[in-house]
């Protein structure tokens, strides 16, 4: 199968250091990548980088099969790459319904959208009954809720999730977990999933990659990494 999203090895960083490099790494379509390390070992780096917050240093990204490292942002969200950042990503003084009319303005395009509007709420029924609450004053759980139903509207292809269970309590984590998951496999979209709780992550991944000091150490299928000897790096 033909990948959707390829790093060639990719080099990137801030000002004079260089954070992450030969970074290689491919994606099929449908495929939940489990992105994992130590703080500060480049993953959310090489998330920025692949979404062109960042510009690369060195290598290529590739998505179904064309070079877009030299692509805007906008471009690349037109072509279904998107970002839910740490920290959420949300317009806390707008309401629910306000942010999802903001995103929806400049995602949702073309003949056949794969989610509009009313789609959001039907996936999340916690955020239809809160549509005129302001974002903010949610707790931290529908908050992610909120931001991933941003994410997925218009046409997703590739989902980049920095951190979605930051802050929330465990039960929360599962149900948020279960949801990125169910989105995935039924819509056939891949994700690039960082993640703290590496458990969680596994429980829901189609394939691991480790990184330590800007690279990458370990890449493979989640049964082979709990088997490897890779728990160091965490």
């Amino acid at each position: 199968m033909k990948p959707l999203l390829e790093l060639r090895g990719l080099a990137a960083g801030y000002g004079t250091k260089t954070v992450i490099s030969e970074v290689s790494v491919s994606l099929a379509p449908g495929q939940i990548l489990a992105l994992l390390g130590h703080n500060g070992t480049g993953k959310t780096t090489t998330l920025k980088t692949i979404m062109g917050l960042l510009a690369a240093r060195a290598g290529e990204v590739a998505f179904d099969g064309a070079r877009i490292d030299r692509m805007r942002v906008a471009e690349r969200v037109a072509l279904g790459i998107r970002l839910l950042p740490e920290g959420r990503g949300i317009f806390p003084d707008l309401t629910v319904a306000e942010n999802v009319e903001v995103v929806a303005s400049r995602n949702v395009s073309g003949p056949a959208p794969m989610f509009r509007e009313p789609d959001v709420f039907d996936l999340f029924p916690a955020l239809a009954e809160r549509r005129q609450l302001r974002a903010g004053s949610m707790s931290g759980g529908q908050q992610q809720m909120l931001a991933l139903g941003l994410a997925i509207l218009g046409t997703p292809r590739c989902l980049l999730l920095d951190e979605p269970s930051i802050g929330l309590a465990p039960n929360l984590v599962e149900r948020l977990f279960e949801q990125i998951a169910t989105l995935c496999r039924q819509h056939a979209m891949s994700a690039v999933l960082v993640e703290q709780n590496v458990a969680a992550a596994m429980r829901i991944a189609d394939r691991i990659v480790i990184m330590n000091n800007g690279q990458i150490v370990f890449d493979g299928l989640p049964d082979e990494a709990r088997q490897a000897n890779v728990w160091d790096y965490f």
